[in-house]
C-alpha cells in the first residue's frame, strides 16, 4: 500500500501561511491590548471620580486640604490613603495596566509613588508590600483642593486659583486626577509669568524625568511635565469634575482649564510626539 504525506514544499507553503497571519493579527491584537488597559485605566479613573464626588457631597462640596510638607510638616500626598479609609479598599484603581515602568531613580514614564522620598514603590508591574499603600499610577490637579490652615497658601501661595470646591461651572474641562507621575500636579499656563520660571519655554523633552539636579528633579518644577508622558497613544486618561473619564491627548493638556485662571491654549506642538 502507499502512504500519503505532505510534501516539504506543502509544509513550507503551510508555515508561510501561518506566518503571513500572524504577521496581519499580531498588530491588531497588539491594538486591542492596548485599547483594553486604557478602558481599564478609565474604569479606574470613574471610580477615583466617584470617590471624589462622594467626598465632597459629605464635606459641603468643598474637596480635602492636600498637605505640603515644606510648609505644614504634615506628611504629603496622601489622597489615597485618605480617601481609601473612607470609601473602601481600592488598590485595584491604584494601578494603570499600561503603567509598567518605574520612576524615581530607575527613571521612566510609568507609575508614580505619592509620598516624597526616593526610590520605587512598585516593582514589575506589583505593589511592594507598605502598610500606609499611598502610592499609584495617577496624580490629583492640586488646584482642585481647599486651602485651609495650616496650608494658608496653598501649594503655589496662588489661593485664588484653587477651585476648593465641586460647584463650578464648566465642570467637563475641570481635571480633578488624571495619570501621572507623581501623586500631583500644579499646572501652569504657557504664558504665565507670574510664578512659572519656565513660561515660554518649550514643551518638555521625553527624558524630562532624567535630572543632574537631584533637588529640582529637571523640569518638575513645570508641573505639567508630570503628564506629559505618552501612556496611552499620545494620550492620558482623566477624570473631570462633571464625573466622566475620557482620553486626553498630550498636545490637548493646555486646552483643560487646571484652575480658575488658566489661559486655554489648544493643539500645543510637542516635538517628540511629531
Amino acid at each position: 500500500m502507499r502512504t500519503r504525506a505532505f510534501t516539504l514544499i506543502e509544509l513550507l507553503v503551510v508555515i508561510a501561511i501561518i506566518a503571513l497571519l500572524m504577521a496581519v493579527l499580531m498588530p491588531a491584537l497588539s491594538k486591542a491590548r492596548k485599547l483594553a488597559r486604557s478602558a481599564v485605566c478609565r474604569a479606574h479613573l470613574r471610580q477615583w471620580g466617584t470617590v471624589f464626588h462622594l467626598y465632597t457631597a459629605d464635606n459641603d462640596g468643598k474637596f480635602w486640604t492636600e498637605q505640603n510638607v515644606w510648609q505644614t510638616g504634615e506628611l504629603q500626598g496622601n489622597w489615597m490613603l485618605m480617601l481609601a479609609a473612607m470609601y473602601g479598599d481600592v488598590d485595584k484603581a491604584r494601578l494603570c495596566p499600561a503603567a509598567s515602568r518605574l520612576n524615581g531613580p530607575q527613571g521612566g514614564v510609568g507609575t508614580t509613588f505619592c509620598r516624597w522620598g526616593p526610590g520605587p514603590i512598585m516593582e514589575n508591574h506589583q505593589f511592594v508590600d507598605e502598610p500606609d499603600k499611598v502610592y499609584g499610577s495617577y496624580g490629583i490637579n492640586l488646584w482642585i483642593n481647599s486651602v485651609e490652615p495650616p496650608s494658608i497658601g496653598g501649594w503655589r501661595g496662588q489661593p485664588h486659583r484653587q477651585w476648593k470646591t465641586i460647584d463650578v461651572t464648566h465642570a467637563a474641562q475641570v481635571p480633578m486626577v488624571a495619570d501621572c507621575t507623581w501623586f500631583g500636579a500644579n499646572p501652569f499656563s504657557l504664558h504665565d509669568s507670574s510664578f512659572n520660571v519656565n513660561a515660554g519655554k518649550p514643551t518638555p523633552a521625553r527624558d524630562w524625568w532624567e535630572s543632574k539636579d537631584p533637588i529640582s528633579f529637571g523640569d518638575w518644577s513645570w508641573d505639567m511635565a508630570r503628564y506629559v508622558i505618552d501612556r496611552h497613544s499620545r494620550g492620558i486618561n482623566v477624570a473631570l469634575m462633571d464625573g466622566s473619564s475620557q482620553k486626553v491627548f498630550l498636545r490637548d493638556l493646555w486646552s483643560l482649564k487646571w484652575h480658575r485662571e488658566f489661559e486655554l491654549v489648544y493643539e500645543v506642538e510637542i516635538p517628540w510626539l511629531n
